[in-house]
């Protein structure tokens, strides 16, 4: 008797079917429980750690840049704080100088010139055959002296004759020019009354050297041609005129020998340019 073929049910799957399904569904589930393992680690990892370790390493940003901060405003500070001591020193100098830049002296003359620069003695000082004395400060000067150095020399002589002589002032008003004509400074002290010499007369130049006064502070400054300088006195402008004799050594030396200038018949007017002359003390 032959058998009828039997189909499967309709609730059964084939082996072959089956087999090709398992193989697609374990492929599957080998990704998906790798998938599930990398989560897994994922949420088992120690948060608390991460968050903590990045946090310190942010902390420590935040503050290399705090401590670079605070260095560059300190810096600034320090600039800023220097250049204000600075100003203020500046500041200081200024009005200690302030009187003193004020106060000067030029001239000079002498027969040389009159002899046209030739011969025996060259041109010296500005030609002005005059010593003018200047303060141009709104303060009177209590004290100056003024050392003038005269070069003679006689058509035969070899060698040229240089002396210092000085002239003694006091009580400079303020805004003041004094100008003394070289026929009214007088050679005297070391001359008797009847034998009145100036240095107009001498055959030779002159000029002013040093100028050594007291502001109204009490502070003591030299000036020279090319210098103003408180307290110690500097040295001689020029040093061949000198023969390396300090200009302040020199005026001392003349004070000593009664080598003494007499301002005769000055002329005193008002300073062209008088700072505050109406304001406050230009001494500061």
């Amino acid at each position: 008797m032959r058998l009828a073929r039997q189909r499967p049910a309709p609730d059964r799957v084939r082996p072959r079917g089956r087999a090709e399904g398992s193989g697609r569904g374990r492929g599957g589930g080998a990704g998906g429980a790798r998938n599930r393992s990398v989560w897994q680690r994922f949420r088992r990892a120690n948060w608390s750690h991460t968050v903590t370790v990045t946090g310190t390493a942010l902390a420590a940003v935040a503050a290399i840049g705090g401590l670079w901060a605070q260095a560059v405003a300190s810096y600034w500070t320090q600039e800023t704080a220097e250049d204000q001591l600075s100003q203020s020193r500046e500041e200081s100098v200024r009005r200690l100088r302030d009187q003193a830049s004020k106060v000067t002296y030029w001239g000079g003359g002498g027969s040389a010139f009159r002899w046209g620069g030739t011969g025996a003695v060259g041109s010296s000082g500005d030609g002005s055959s005059a010593l003018h004395v200047l303060n141009r400060s709104p303060d009177p000067v209590p004290r100056a002296a003024i050392g003038v150095e005269i070069r003679t020399k006689d058509p035969d002589d070899v060698e040229r004759k240089r002396e210092v002589w000085v002239i003694s002032l006091t009580d400079i008003p303020p805004c003041t020019h004094i100008a003394y004509p070289e026929s009214e400074l007088v050679l005297g002290a070391v001359y008797a009354e009847d034998d009145r010499r100036t240095i107009a007369g001498e055959k030779g130049v002159w000029n002013p050297l040093s100028m050594k006064f007291t502001d109204t502070r009490g502070r003591e400054w030299t000036r020279t041609e090319t210098s103003l300088k408180g307290g110690s006195a500097p040295g001689g402008a020029d040093g061949k005129a000198m023969d390396a004799m300090d200009a302040m050594d020199a005026m001392d030396k003349a004070v000593q020998e009664r080598r003494h200038l007499v301002g005769e018949g000055a002329e005193v007017r008002e300073a062209d340019s008088c700072e505050d002359a109406n304001g406050g003390s230009g001494a500061g």
